[in-house]
C-alpha cells in the first residue's frame, strides 16, 4: 500500500474547481461526511440532502458551522444584500421532517425540485449523503445523471456518497474527477471498482482497497484526469 500522507499535506496539494465532481465510497462510519463537509466548507453556495431521520453530523452544522436547514428549495433565503454589499454565502441543508415510514414518500418530489432548480440557476454544489437513496429509492437517476453528464459545463458540482459501488449507476466513476475509496472487500464492490475510466488501473485501484486499514480511516485518494492516487486520512469535525 501507498505511504499514508497527513491531511494538511493532502489538502495544501488538493485542488477541486467549480464544476468538478467527487464520489466517496466506504462503508458505514468511515468517514465519509466528515470529509465530504471539511470539502464543502470552501463553498460559498451549496445544498446538502438529508435523507435520514436523525444525523448527528447535520445537526452539527446547523449548531456550530452555520449551516441552515430548509424543508423545501423554495424556503432558500433571497440574495439580498449584507451592510458591505456581498451577497452572504448560502449553506443550506435540505432536510424534509421525517418522523414517520411515510414522511419517505415525501422526498421524491421535495429532492426533484431542488435537482431542477439549482441545475437551471448553475454554479452550485450538491451534496448527496447516499447517492443510491436520490438514484434507487426515489426514482431519480435520470436528474443525477444529468448532473453528472451535463453539469460541469455550467459550474455544477455534484458531492455524492455511498456505502457500495455496485449500487449506484456508473456516471458516479466515469464523469467524477476525484474518486475517495475507503477499505471494501466484497467481490461485486471490487469488481466495480475495475470499470472507473481515465488513466488509471482497476486493478490496482482494488489491491490497494482491500489493503486500506478501515479502523484507522485511511482513504484512497483517485484524480480520474490525471491517475494521481493518494493515501490520507480525513479529519473530525
Amino acid at each position: 500500500m501507498s505511504e499514508v500522507i497527513p491531511w494538511a499535506e493532502f489538502q495544501a496539494n488538493f485542488r477541486w474547481g467549480q464544476g468538478e465532481h467527487i464520489t466517496m465510497v466506504g462503508r458505514n462510519g468511515c468517514g465519509k461526511t466528515n470529509l465530504a463537509l471539511a470539502l464543502l466548507q470552501d463553498r460559498n453556495y451549496v445544498v446538502g440532502f438529508g435523507t435520514k431521520p436523525k444525523d448527528k453530523t447535520l445537526d452539527l452544522l446547523q449548531r456550530n458551522h452555520g449551516w441552515k436547514r430548509i424543508q423545501s428549495i423554495d424556503e432558500r433565503p433571497g440574495n439580498t444584500p449584507d451592510a458591505s454589499g456581498r451577497v452572504p454565502p448560502k449553506r443550506l441543508l435540505l432536510w424534509p421532517t421525517f418522523r414517520t415510514i411515510q414522511d419517505a414518500d415525501k422526498h421524491g418530489p421535495v429532492f426533484q425540485d431542488a435537482l431542477e432548480q439549482l441545475f437551471a440557476e448553475q454554479n452550485w454544489t450538491l451534496f448527496a449523503d447516499e447517492i443510491g437513496y436520490i438514484t434507487r429509492t426515489l426514482g431519480l437517476q435520470g436528474l443525477a445523471e444529468k448532473w453528472w453528464r451535463q453539469g460541469r459545463s455550467i459550474g455544477l458540482s455534484f458531492v455524492t456518497a455511498t456505502q457500495r459501488p455496485a449500487w449506484i449507476p456508473l456516471d458516479a466513476y466515469s464523469e467524477a474527477n476525484h474518486l475517495f475509496l475507503w477499505q471494501a472487500t466484497d467481490k461485486r464492490n471490487l469488481d466495480r471498482l475495475k470499470e472507473i475510466s481515465g488513466p488509471t488501473d482497476g486493478s490496482d485501484i482494488r489491491g490497494v482497497v482491500r489493503g486500506l486499514n478501515f479502523h484507522k480511516y485511511q482513504v484512497l485518494y483517485v484524480n480520474t484526469t490525471t491517475g494521481y492516487t493518494a493515501v490520507t486520512v480525513p479529519p473530525k469535525l
